[in-house]
Parts: C-alpha cells; sequence; structure tokens
C-alpha cells in the first residue's frame, strides 16, 4: 500500500482488508495483539459506516464486494479534539509571537483579537482550520473561544453558523473563555457571558489562575463561575495552572467549589501544568480529590513543553 492514506472505493460497500487496528478500540472476540497492542483485522464498511470487524484473512480474494488491501496499515477511529482554540488560529503571518514565550503569545493574541477579530475574519479562519482537520481524520472539536469586552457578541454567532454548516461532518462545541477575576470585577459582563453561552449551546470557562497566588478573591472568582453554571444548566472547561509557578495551585480550589456545591454538569479542567511541582504526596493528594470532585483532565503538551 506505500504511506499515507489509502483510497477507498468509490462504492457504498467494501472492504479494507488486512489491516491493523488497536486491540483496545475493538469488540471482536477472536483477535491476538502484537507487541504493539495492534491486531490484524478485516473491515467492511457499509454506507459509511462500519459494519462488520473480522480477523484478517477471514474474505477471499475474489469476493463480490470491492476491497483494498491495506498491508498492515492503521485503520484508526476518527480524532477527538478536546482543547482547541479555533478563533486563534492562522494569525501568525501578520502578528508573530517572536520570543516563543507564553506572554508574548498572550501578547500578541490580545493585539490581533482588538486589530482584526471582525465575524468575517474569525469565520474564514476556522472554517480553514476545520478543513484542515477534516482531512486529517478528526470528527470532533471542542473550541474555547476569547470572550472579553465585544468580542463575545462576534464570536458566538460566527461560531453557531460554522457549527451547523459542519454538522455531520465535524462535532463541533465551544467555551466561554476569559480572566476568572471578571466574575468579580465587572458583574455586568460576566452575566452577559454566561447569557451568551447559554444562548448558543456553548460551554462556560475561563483562565482560573492569572499569575498572583491564589487568595479569598480566586476562591470567590471560582465559586461564582460554578455557581453560574449549576443555574444555568451549563458544563465547565476551565483553564487551570497553566504555568511552572509554584503558586499556580487552582485545582483545588476548582474541586472544593464542585463539591461543595453539589454541582451536576460535566467539569473538565484544561493545562493543569503545576501539577508537575508538586511533591509525590502531595501529588497523590491532590489526584484523590480530583477524583472524588469527579473532575476530568486534558494536558496540552505540545503547547505547553515550552
Amino acid at each position: 500500500m506505500g504511506f499515507g492514506f489509502a483510497q477507498v472505493p468509490e462504492a457504498p460497500c467494501y472492504r479494507l482488508c488486512n489491516a491493523r487496528a488497536p486491540l483496545t478500540l475493538v469488540a471482536t472476540s477472536g483477535l491476538a495483539a502484537d507487541a504493539e497492542g495492534l491486531s490484524r483485522v478485516d473491515l467492511t464498511v457499509d454506507d459509511g459506516r462500519i459494519a462488520s470487524i473480522l480477523p484478517a484473512g477471514t474474505f477471499s480474494i475474489d469476493a463480490d464486494l470491492p476491497q483494498i488491501d491495506l498491508d498492515g496499515g492503521l485503520v484508526l477511529p476518527r480524532f477527538v479534539d478536546i482543547h482547541t482554540h479555533l478563533d486563534k488560529g492562522h494569525i501568525w503571518p501578520r502578528r508573530p509571537n517572536p520570543d516563543g514565550t507564553f506572554a508574548g503569545a498572550l501578547g500578541a493574541v490580545r493585539a490581533d483579537r482588538e486589530a482584526h477579530w471582525s465575524a468575517e475574519d474569525v469565520r474564514a479562519r476556522m472554517t480553514f482550520s476545520l478543513r484542515c482537520a477534516f482531512a486529517h481524520g478528526t470528527g470532533a472539536i471542542r473550541t474555547h473561544l476569547d470572550v472579553p469586552g465585544p468580542q463575545g457578541a462576534i464570536s458566538w454567532p460566527v461560531f453557531s453558523a460554522v457549527r451547523e454548516a459542519w454538522a455531520g461532518r465535524i462535532a463541533l462545541q465551544a467555551v466561554s473563555l476569559f480572566p476568572i477575576d471578571l466574575t468579580l470585577d465587572d458583574e455586568p459582563a460576566f452575566r452577559e457571558i454566561v447569557r451568551l453561552t447559554a444562548e448558543h449551546g456553548g460551554i462556560l470557562g475561563g483562565v482560573t489562575f492569572l499569575g498572583e497566588p491564589p487568595g479569598p478573591r480566586t476562591v470567590a472568582a471560582i465559586e461564582r463561575v460554578v455557581r453560574a453554571a449549576q443555574e444555568h444548566n451549563l458544563d465547565l472547561d476551565l483553564h487551570v495552572d497553566e504555568s511552572g509557578s509554584p503558586d499556580a495551585r487552582t485545582l483545588d480550589i476548582v474541586a472544593d467549589a464542585v463539591l461543595a456545591s453539589g454541582f451536576s454538569g460535566r467539569a473538565l479542567c484544561g493545562h493543569c501544568c503545576a501539577l508537575s511541582r508538586l511533591e509525590e504526596a502531595a501529588l497523590e493528594r491532590m489526584i484523590a480529590r480530583v477524583t472524588e470532585a469527579r473532575l476530568a483532565i486534558v494536558s496540552l503538551p505540545m503547547c505547553n513543553m515550552y
């Protein structure tokens, strides 16, 4: 078969023979895995869906359906990208981050947003990102959307239109992203963020660590976000402790707030880089607390290993 993507037959029903698939993802019995955890399988595809998965060699060469020999090529489910920023994508040519730092990235994005992020600009960059993702096998994406100031009223309607346009190809979700201190410093702005999030079927987010050691304000802000999510039947997806600073300790505050409120939705915490700074005993306690609060965790090694 060579390398790259296989060219599947242009037929409603066909077979992919002599493929390899992760055994952990296959429910078919009678399969054995190699040293890499992969099993040799034959697949039947009917109207765009896998109709059967059988041990390799099950089908004869002269079978009536079109088929191709994948020669051990890997077959995977479509990818799910749980943490992206489609509104930030493809701005490098006009707003680079020459020093490569996190602070430089934040500054570049802020300047670009204020200068360029019209509805037309956001839609064009989102659509290009989705075309790329779809071509490489992605089936679901969750994106965070910067919503401070007037941006939420621009980006949320664009996202809703793009989500509808891509329905059936890529399933899309979006999260409102803003500094969590906004919940205390500008209550009307926070209420508007919550309103827009609910109106567009979104998820409530926020950045919980802003560089200062967490104190009573941090606790109050996180509790306010959790309470708003509960009141409006929204799930949570927070940027948590995206820092190597030993002061980045808000994950336990999120867990406490979720447990104390009896939050009934789903809560996810992204980044959580500061976990790498904990001693083993403290890390075990934190993991136990996160487990108790039923927090999902997503790490972002490709962007955080700078």
